[in-house]
């Protein structure tokens, strides 16, 4: 699994995300090889004898080095992103998971602000707040509130290696077994691990 990742390619990503302006490619299954080669330093750093101090300190730099290249290279993502919905313009390059969600979800936000803005501009009464002790929040009626915390995402994947199981969704749908190209869709929260470990990967819906 790590054999395609090195302290070099890690580098590479995070120099390429960082001299662009454009948002780069980037999978969940590229991010977990580059964790799992992080983690692969911080298991040979714990075994290393203290006496080696040589040895010690080149890894300790390095598992150093890694963690911030890895951290930067995830916030000027996490930037860009922010750029791209604040500009009303969709991403054109693959993004993880959780980027792709949180690019969603901020994407909303901004809709519903700028409601909120048109709102305003039309006369229309502000919405009211309540205090709930620490912060503010908007006032809504009960049943939406149970409608948003029962919302189910999905994501569109294509199987790379077959699933020779059914498995009970977090929705409680049964799923599967599926054969190696088989597409589905399935929970996103199930759709994780495999996106990471290169079971799966992601489909772009036909619009």
């Amino acid at each position: 699994m790590l054999s395609d990742i090195s302290y070099d390619t890690i580098s590479k990503a995070w120099e390429n995300e960082k001299d662009s302006k454009n948002l780069q490619d980037f999978e969940d299954l590229r991010l977990s090889k580059m964790v799992s080669y992080l983690s692969s330093i911080r298991q040979q750093l714990a075994e290393m004898p203290s006496d080696n101090a040589i040895q010690v300190d080149l890894l300790t730099q390095e598992g150093l080095n890694i963690e911030y290249m890895l951290r930067d290279l995830l916030m000027l993502r996490r930037t860009k992103i922010m750029n791209l919905v604040l500009q009303n313009e969709t991403p054109k390059a693959s993004m993880t998971l959780a980027e792709e969600e949180f690019h969603n979800r901020m994407q909303r936000g901004i809709s519903s602000h700028t409601e909120f803005i048109d709102e305003v501009i039309a006369g229309s009464p502000v919405p009211t707040m309540k205090r709930t002790g620490k912060s503010e929040k908007p006032s809504r009626p009960e049943k939406e509130v149970e409608d948003d915390s029962e919302e189910m995402e999905y994501v569109m994947v294509r199987f790379l290696r077959a699933v020779e199981e059914s498995f009970m969704g977090l929705d409680e749908t049964v799923y599967g077994p599926f054969q190696e190209e088989d597409v589905a869709t399935i929970p996103t929260a199930n759709a994780k691990v495999w996106l990471r470990d290169g079971t799966v990967a992601r489909v772009a819906p036909t619009k």
